[in-house]
């Protein structure tokens, strides 16, 4: 697969291949990669779109040379009780690695790689290290750059590397990527700069049609009167790993705000966002709360079945401590009645006729955090 392929392709295409490349076998069943997906991007739980998309991912994977799929006259390989009909299982299409070649001849090696070698028993493992030795001669202070990058300078492959890690070299831990001064960079999340007044912030909204409503009303706002605003579009639970792109923003934001939908699985792509950007040391990530709390006061027939909520023993606590304490009793009365708020709810005329739900990030009239 060449880079521009995996760069061209979709979000849960890309987090499914994540995913069958930490399978521990080849073949992996499609049942629990749709699971996956649901909990990926949780606007497709209960979708009638779902299946589509789904089979359009793996497809994508295919055609990537990451995945195959079963043949279309298979009987057995094809789940056709709802259409349209998905593969039962998916095979693995692993990167080929070079041949063993008999047993190398003893080597002294730099300290970095001593862990290394004592593991490395094959010729092909030696050259590796030799790569990564004679890189480390001429690099004693590299500047970490992007996984692809490294290994295409290492390996003449961009992805050699990836391959590496499935091997006993990077899994033992004797080689980590931090040695080799490289990183997976974060899928960066879809945004506009909307230029204002005062500190530079962000706001994530989950959901495309909540971001096309929210970034037409900005922009059709004083800049006087509204902040200086990054608006981005989380697409649904990939920002759960877009978050770490916040640095790549300019100007960078002081504080990041977050607006889902009010579900169960809204809530958690919200609390492990947060999470993320605390273990990395991100700007913390704070509910819009204003918009949380129009949702909450809307009518009764806002609320709908959460499709997402149907399990027990959840820990809707967890889910609710993200929230400022003025609206956490609210939001765990509407957990525990399984219940949901979708946030288009909060569209373009609710948003036209209250922009403060949106300039009030600025003038710090949102509910404030415990």
């Amino acid at each position: 697969m060449t880079g521009a392929a995996e760069h061209a392709m979709s979000p849960l295409a890309t987090e499914l291949s994540r995913l069958i490349d930490l399978s521990s076998g080849k073949r992996i069943q499609a049942g629990e990669l749709l699971v996956a997906a649901g909990r990926f991007d949780p606007g497709m739980v209960g979708h009638p779109t779902a299946r589509v998309r789904f089979l359009e991912a793996l497809t994508e994977l295919q055609a990537a040379g990451r995945i195959t799929m079963p043949a279309a006259a298979s009987r057995t390989g094809w789940d056709a009780r709802v259409l349209p009909a998905l593969p039962v299982w998916v095979i693995r299409v692993d990167a080929t690695l070079p041949e063993p070649s008999g047993k190398p001849a003893p080597r002294v090696w730099p300290s970095a790689l001593e862990a290394a070698s004592r593991i490395a028993t094959r010729a092909d493992e030696h050259e590796v290290l030799g790569r990564i030795a004679a890189w480390l001669r001429d690099n004693p202070v590299p500047v970490p750059v992007p996984v692809e990058e490294r290994s295409v300078e290492l390996f003449e492959d961009e992805k050699a590397i990836d391959a590496y890690l499935k091997t006993r070299l990077f899994t033992s831990g004797a080689l980590t990527l931090s040695l080799l001064a490289c990183y997976i960079p974060p899928v960066p999340f879809v945004s506009q700069h909307v230029p204002g007044t005062g500190t530079c912030l962000l706001l994530v909204v989950e959901n495309l049609a909540t971001y096309t409503s929210c970034l037409d009303v900005l922009r059709g706002l004083d800049p006087r009167a509204r902040p200086d605003l990054h608006l981005g579009w989380g697409y649904g639970g990939a920002f759960m790993q877009s978050v770490l792109s916040i640095p790549m923003l300019d100007p960078a934001p002081r504080k990041a705000f977050y607006f889902g939908d009010l579900d169960l699985a809204g809530l958690q792509i919200a609390v492990a966002a947060a999470a993320q950007a605390a273990l990395a040391g991100l700007p913390p990530v704070q509910p819009a709360a204003a918009c949380y709390q129009f949702l909450l006061d809307g009518p009764r027939h806002w609320r709908r079945p959460d499709q997402s909520n149907r399990h027990t023993n959840v820990d809707y606590e967890a889910a609710c401590r993200w929230m400022p304490q003025p609206l956490q009793c609210q939001v765990g009365e509407l957990l525990r009645a399984q219940e949901r708020i979708p946030q288009e709810r909060l569209g373009m005329e609710a948003l036209r006729k209250s922009p403060h739900l949106l300039t009030g990030l600025w003038t710090g009239s949102e509910v404030s955090s415990d």
